[in-house]
């Protein structure tokens, strides 16, 4: 297992698939509070920033492209933040 742990992308892996199940978690087990959802939406922004970084390697790409994709990440968020409570 620590041979495992030691590859930048299976620690990665791993923290997608914690993030995802602390989401489904918050999610499933409460009434969506405009806390919650914004805490859903920080959540799905790191979550945009580790895939961005480490599965489209974008460490090493032109700074514009990786900087339009994480604003791309907060727009997105941010509109699932303001049109989650649309349907209220």
């Amino acid at each position: 297992m620590s041979r495992f742990l030691r590859e930048p992308l299976n620690r990665s892996w791993l923290l997608l698939v914690a993030l995802t199940l602390l989401t489904t978690a918050i999610a499933e087990g409460n009434d969506l509070t405009p806390f919650l959802i914004a805490l859903i939406a920080l959540i799905v922004v790191v979550k945009g920033r580790l895939i961005i970084r480490e599965y489209m390697d974008m460490k090493t790409a032109n700074r514009w492209l990786y900087w339009a994709l994480m604003l791309y990440m907060a727009l997105f968020s941010l509109a699932m933040v303001v049109f989650s409570g649309a349907h209220r």
